[in-house]
């Protein structure tokens, strides 16, 4: 399953960066994902200038109910239906990994980095299913919760903004792993990684994140 998610990202990233011994620590949250109704929390430790373990977590409450404009424009969403008719779809998530960044001293505060993650996804869906029994329409109710592992890869630029307070903005790729295709519908939704039409597999996510130093 994709070489074991990257031999489990690095030996999770490399045991915690060797103990984070570092004073750049950070809370933030990913602004760009509140208009989806989702919520979400990270911390990030500086602990070496080419080095930044982050952890992210967070929760949807109604993905269905939410005006997703950038999700809009990364991938248009799809009216396509095969039967089911969802009206919530909601879970949570966690993320860990690390950012690698293309600086060489630890005081330079705007610079690019790559990033590679793991992302555990948890996805509840209700609706109702549309099935044609003896010339007739039934409607039958379904819901599950389905468990979605991946990997999230990305790219941005991280720069200060005002004394303690720092941005990154970064495009976010994510692969789940063959749990999504049990997902209802052509149209699916997993919390951390984004949305995705009936074309493509990948996931895509633009995030925008505030971070504050503590």
């Amino acid at each position: 399953m994709r070489k074991r998610l990257f031999i489990t990202l690095c030996l999770l990233t490399s045991l915690w960066a060797s103990g984070q011994t570092s004073r750049n620590r950070f809370i933030g949250i990913n602004v760009l994902q509140l208009p989806a109704l989702t919520i979400n929390a990270n911390y990030s430790n500086e602990s070496k200038p080419f080095l930044t373990p982050t952890v992210d977590i967070g929760y949807a409450f109604n993905y269905e109910k939410s005006f997703d404009f950038i999700g809009n424009l990364l991938t248009p969403h799809c009216d396509c239906e095969n039967g089911y008719k969802i009206d919530k779809r909601t879970g949570g998530y966690l993320k860990f990994g690390t950012y690698f960044n293309l600086r060489k001293s630890i005081e330079k505060q705007n610079f690019f980095h790559l990033g590679i993650f793991l992302i555990n996804s948890l996805v509840y869906e209700s609706g109702v299913y549309d099935s044609l029994n003896q010339f007739e329409t039934v409607f039958q109710p379904i819901s599950h919760t389905i468990f979605v592992p991946g990997i999230s890869l990305s790219g941005g630029y991280e720069f200060a903004v005002f004394k303690k307070l720092k941005s990154n903005i970064d495009f976010q790729i994510s692969f789940p792993n063959k749990n999504y295709k049990d997902l209802y519908g052509y149209r699916n939704f997993i919390p951390g990684m984004g949305y995705k039409d009936i074309v493509e597999k990948w996931f895509p996510m633009l995030i925008w994140n505030l971070k504050y130093r503590l």
